[in-house]
């Protein structure tokens, strides 16, 4: 089981940290160059360097962060009602 979660964090902060650099970097080499065929090659760039910087942050503090998430959530639902 224990190896089940492990394997089931890795692979959820991989797939968020790539959809989170592939979008991020891709807004804001658009903004810098317009679309065109810089942009795509300052995306692919950019990629490269923000994927593992997403990854190992999220590895680093993902669980924190999930946490306080959560604890903030709980508190709007209480003061909502």
């Amino acid at each position: 089981m224990a190896h089940h979660k492990r394997l089931q964090r890795l692979s959820g902060s991989l797939v968020m940290s790539a959809f989170m650099s592939m979008a991020l970097s891709g807004v804001f080499s658009l903004l810098e160059f317009g679309i065109s065929w810089m942009w795509l090659q300052a995306w692919g760039q950019s990629i490269l360097i923000a994927l593992p910087v997403a990854f190992t942050l999220d590895m680093v503090f993902g669980d924190k962060l999930r946490f306080l998430s959560a604890r903030l959530a709980d508190k709007a639902a209480r003061d909502w009602r």
